[in-house]
């Protein structure tokens, strides 16, 4: 099945110019210090899951970021740490601390035992709320859903973080179980355009649902993507699929390059570090971090940034696939970011397309 009818696709879908998203890219150069080439960092990893932060962080450093931090619950933290030592961890998500605490809260009969608790409780939320406030101000973009679970307390911190990022006017990528926080509480990125979200098609039909579109539409005029991005107010909504089809409510990009057909858990996670750095990127750009033309027109940055990150990921699936077949993992599709990403940016010839 499709994400976009032909009818929809021949009517919307148009494509950025290959040049325009290499544009994006800061060149290696002396003139730029450590974390202008992307400061991201990844909200999630709850102590069931702590593979799919990896992924996401690590993938945004294959791309080409300085420097991936990942917020994570205290309990998966070592776990992560232990993964890669590229990788800067912060357990400040004291999941199980909290929860402790607010049992014994709800157990104490005493009173003058239960402000103690209480105070030491709310200390606890606001050293949380402290730590989390205090790094996003060093991020360039937010990636927020990996590992992040439906804990209440971990969707509670997310949907905070979320609020504080959106303050410091900075790029957020939602996924996993980040949709579900959004599918609930969709004010979180509603009319915020920096907001970019990524479902797979079980995720995007949820999404419609609670946002009253049909996902099923095949009429030329109505796009289920475009509506949702509308029903959104321009948050961006990468479906992802057979193809993957990107919109911010006006303009629709398809990415139909071939991927690899073993569908291992992770891949998502992979894109969401490559559009982090993608995004993070045209943020530099915007802000000409480095001496440049300006060639790709402000309002045409984060689209093309999507497609491009969209593209490298189905592009390396592809390429691991080739190698490992039945065998590939997620791993494998990490291993090919930095490689294929090079080729893709090394080539000299200007007029090639996607």
């Amino acid at each position: 099945m499709s994400s976009i009818s032909k009818k929809q696709r021949e009517a919307f879908a148009t494509t950025p110019l290959f040049q325009a998203y290499r544009s994006l890219v800061p060149p290696l150069s002396e003139a730029l210090h450590k974390g202008q080439g992307g400061r991201i960092g990844v909200f999630g990893g709850s102590s069931d899951y702590t593979g799919a932060p990896f992924f996401s962080g690590m993938a945004a450093l294959r791309l080409g970021a300085d420097l991936g931090h990942i917020i994570c619950d205290q309990d998966a933290a070592t776990a992560i740490k232990s993964y890669s030592p590229d990788l800067i961890v912060h357990p400040y998500l004291q999941i199980r601390s909290l929860t402790e605490l607010m049992q014994q809260i709800d157990r104490e009969e005493n009173s003058s035992r239960l402000k103690k608790l209480e105070e030491q409780l709310k200390a606890k939320w606001n050293e949380v709320y402290g730590n989390i406030d205090d790094l996003l101000k060093r991020l360039h973009v937010l990636v927020v859903g990996p590992g992040l679970s439906r804990d209440s307390l971990m969707l509670h911190f997310a949907s905070h973080t979320i609020q504080e990022a959106r303050k410091l006017q900075m790029p957020i990528i939602i996924d996993a179980d980040g949709l579900y926080l959004v599918q609930s509480q969709p004010g979180l990125v509603q009319g915020y355009s920096k907001a970019v979200l990524t479902p797979n098609l079980v995720e995007f039909e949820r999404l419609c649902k609670a946002m009253s579109i049909d996902p099923n539409s095949v009429e030329p005029e109505e796009p289920p993507v475009v509506k949702l991005s509308q029903a959104f107010e321009g948050a961006i909504v990468i479906q992802k699929g057979k193809w993957d089809v990107i919109s911010d409510g006006k303009k629709v990009h398809v990415v139909d390059r071939e991927g690899g057909l073993k569908r291992s858990g992770g891949q998502g996670d992979i894109l969401t570090g490559v559009l982090a750095t993608s995004l993070g990127w045209g943020l530099a750009y915007q802000k000409n971090v480095w001496s440049h033309a300006m060639d790709v027109p402000q309002e045409d940055i984060t689209m093309t940034a999507c497609f491009g990150a969209c593209h490298i990921v189905r592009a390396c699936s592809w390429v691991a696939y080739g190698k490992h077949r039945r065998a590939l993992q997620s791993s494998d599709v990490l291993a090919e970011v930095g490689p294929f990403f090079d080729r893709l940016y090394s080539e000299e010839d200007p007029t090639l397309v996607w």
